[in-house]
């Protein structure tokens, strides 16, 4: 499955430039399906020479205009959120307009926390046990939105988050926050990307600074002239790139591989996802039905060519169903029927 990723932002902040450039273009009615670059999947599609090679894909969705309560319901079904500021044009004031943004967004959770509590009380006054925990941690929640604050600057164990998950709340998706700078700015974005990068580090959030205009443009180029252009301002990987690196991070995502002759492919995992989990994003059968599984890494792949030259000398690493999945993993799961 890929990684759904929502692009937000105030009205004028180039947000839908944004999404031309990370879909190249070849996005239809506001969504995109793109490829994550990864230069291990290349290494390894190198060493194994495989009739398919498949990337880790993001499925990318532009906010469509419209009233707070239906960009809310968008953003709800997004994994990340990429929250772009304006950082050019006249008099930008990126960190008001998004604080604004994220008003709406606060007061939408703040609705589905009341209505629920309403719901709670009820159960508290009946005596169920499991709603006394409930209640409590929506307490906490409605007094942190009532002052304004998402609930990512809330801290919550993860019981308390799962309790929480119940209402959908949109303010505690993780989050990427883009600087869409001026191109006379970049590489850093000046003061209204400090701006940005302010408000990202108070939930702990990466920040990216950009011109989507420019990434838009360098999309149309061969890729040595994309790298010529980049190099004359200071930037050395694509926008795509560090967005894909960034929504990986705030997601707390990682990526691991298989590879044999019919496919090299990468796939998009929780972090700290036990085998039989990450064996389930192949196929739902897989995480039941799991045996163990062979591991090795992209280095090792590379330099033996194949999975089976390295199990038929012994260096392939037999893990159980505890074993944690790295990121940078090479994977071949035993599973039974």
């Amino acid at each position: 499955m890929p990684v759904n990723v929502a692009i937000v932002g105030p009205a004028g902040s180039g947000k839908t430039t944004l999404f031309k450039a990370l879909t190249a273009g070849r996005g239809a009615d506001g969504v995109g399906m793109v490829d994550v670059p990864d230069e291990r999947l290349q290494r390894l599609a190198e060493a194994v020479k495989p009739l398919k090679v498949t990337p880790a894909q993001v499925r990318v969705e532009d906010t469509p205009p419209g009233s707070r309560a239906q960009r809310v319901a968008f953003a709800r079904q997004a994994d990340v959120l990429v929250k772009v500021a304006r950082c050019f044009g006249p008099d930008p004031q990126p960190a008001a307009e998004l604080e604004e943004f994220a008003l709406d967004l606060v007061l939408a959770d703040l609705a589905s926390v009341e209505r629920r509590l309403e719901l709670v009380a009820k159960e508290v006054r009946a005596g169920k046990k499991d709603a006394v925990a409930e209640n409590e941690v929506l307490q906490l929640a409605k007094a942190h939105l009532d002052a304004g604050q998402s609930l990512r600057t809330l801290t919550l164990d993860r019981e308390q988050r799962e309790l929480l998950n119940g209402v959908f709340p949109v303010t505690l998706k993780p989050s990427v926050y883009v600087a869409n700078a001026a191109d006379e700015l970049l590489p850093g974005g000046g003061e209204p990307a400090t701006k940005v990068s302010r408000l990202a580090a108070v939930e702990n959030a990466p920040a990216i600074v950009l011109s989507a205009r420019l990434e838009a443009e360098l999309g149309e180029l061969e890729e040595s002239e994309q790298a010529e252009m980049r190099a004359s301002y200071g930037i050395d990987e694509s926008g795509l790139g560090r967005i894909a690196r960034a929504v990986w991070e705030a997601g707390g995502l990682i990526t691991y591989f298989t590879a044999g002759e019919p496919e090299v492919r990468a796939w998009p995992c929780e972090r700290d996802a036990l085998a039989p989990v990450a064996a389930g994003k192949i196929h739902t059968d897989f995480e039941k039905h799991f045996i163990r599984a062979e591991v090795t890494s992209v280095d090792e792949l590379v330099a033996a060519g194949s999975m089976e030259a390295l199990r038929a000398a012994g260096k392939l690493r037999i893990e159980g169903r505890e074993y944690r999945v790295k990121d940078g993993d090479v994977v071949f799961f035993r599973v039974g029927r």
